[in-house]
């Protein structure tokens, strides 16, 4: 799960960042062992993106979806795939580079604790004004005695470098040369499974899943027909539910059974009807499709959401955030990040999971603001009293005062 993102000229973006890195990381145990703790909010397993019309909420989940494309892609295939216009025009300054600083709660593969890890990636334009890989970096916490400290695992500038190979003394490291500056390391070491570390790490990114169920894309896929055959897991557009309940129809026909009885129980329009496909052209199909995908027997790392609240009804609503909660709930590494601008979806939530987003517009890009609603002393006091998130959003609190 992501515990921080830090982007650099990117997008809208300057210097903004959502949750923590992992020097803070190190500051934060050092004060728990100390007895003193201050509040430094980290992204949870549930987080709410909150905040006015453009002011960077869907660009957040972009970026992310970029940096994902970029590692399985390349930066230049990543800049033009998907609608985007070019990596030229999605940096502000094209002299300097774009940063994208992830920091990771990760599974240990070995002994299935916990492991810190941050993955950093700068690109930036050659003289054609096309992207390439200008450094990459891998680092990881570890302790030291009674001391933490930071370990670098990868280090590469401008395809030269070095990387930590398995059983190496502390401190040695392997030269690294890459030829194709489009490519970054992860996704050449993150294949070998004598890098264990990278392996996970390439394999956190690749499982998010952006989820666009609210998107027109599925419209022509029930007409005409679509890919026959089953499916494992849902696209991110959601037109292939026929194909993945086909798939666990074929493997378990009563595992299937337990959990279409299970959704359809919890969607009114729904109880009664047996034809699944025609149902699911109705409304509220889009709940149907989220109550699947929270079902998936191979939970993605972290599901990135923009309005899941769209079309449906308020107590469909409330359907919804219960479901992500027990779903981040029986999935301690996995993770949930949605946009929305309906109070009723956070009203569960606490000032920890919600995360504003403000801007003034005084200029196209570098303007935006993250703050998380917790470091708030009223909204949390708010809350502590049984306030609950929707209303104190609701009551203008999570709002920045304006003149």
């Amino acid at each position: 799960m992501i515990l921080g993102v830090e982007i650099e000229n990117f997008d809208v973006f300057d210097k903004d960042r959502a949750g923590i890195l992992i020097e803070e990381s190190i500051t934060i145990a050092k004060e728990k062992s100390a007895g003193n703790v201050t509040a430094h909010n980290r992204l949870r397993n549930l987080n709410a993106l909150v905040g006015r019309n453009s002011t960077g909420k869907t660009s957040f989940m972009g970026c992310l979806s970029f940096l994902q494309d970029v590692i399985t892609e390349g930066c230049a295939a990543a800049s033009i795939s998907k609608g985007r216009p070019g990596f030229a025009n999605m940096c502000p300054d094209i002299t300097k580079p774009s940063v994208f600083r992830t920091f990771f709660k990760l599974e240990d593969i070995v002994t299935g604790k916990p492991k810190y890890v941050q993955y950093e990636l700068g690109i930036s334009s050659n003289i054609y004004k096309s992207p390439i890989i200008c450094y990459e970096k891998v680092l990881t916490s570890v302790f030291d005695g009674d001391e933490i400290k930071i370990v670098t695992l990868l280090d590469i500038k401008e395809g030269n470098g070095s990387i930590s190979c398995p059983g190496a003394k502390e401190g040695e490291m392997d030269e690294v040369v890459l030829d194709d500056e489009h490519l970054p390391a992860l996704s050449i070491y993150g294949k070998l499974t004598k890098y264990a570390d990278f392996v996970v790490l390439l394999r956190e990114i690749r499982h998010w899943f952006f989820c666009s169920f609210s998107s027109e894309e599925q419209s022509s896929y029930f007409n005409d027909g679509g890919a026959p055959g089953g499916h494992k897991h849902l696209n991110s557009s959601g037109s292939n539910v026929g194909n993945v309940l086909e798939y666990m129809k074929m493997r378990d026909e009563a595992e299937y059974e337990k959990i279409v009885s299970e959704i359809k129980a919890k969607i009114p329009t729904m109880k009664h009807k047996k034809n699944l496909p025609e149902v699911l052209r109705e409304s509220p199909d889009k709940l149907f499709l989220y109550l699947l995908l929270l079902r998936d027997g191979a939970p993605r790392s972290t599901i990135f959401i923009e309005t899941p609240d769209k079309d449906l009804y308020h107590d469909m609503v409330d359907v919804l955030a219960d479901e992500m909660r027990s779903y981040t709930l029986k999935n301690g590494y996995c993770q949930i990040i949605f946009s929305t601008h309906n109070p009723y979806i956070i009203e569960t939530l606490s000032p920890k999971e919600v995360w504003i987003f403000e801007r003034s517009f005084e200029k196209a890009s570098g303007d935006v603001n993250i703050r998380c609603a917790g470091d708030d002393p009223l909204v949390c006091e708010l809350f502590r009293q049984g306030v609950g998130m929707g209303a104190i959003w609701y009551a203008g609190h999570l709002d920045s005062d304006t003149e």
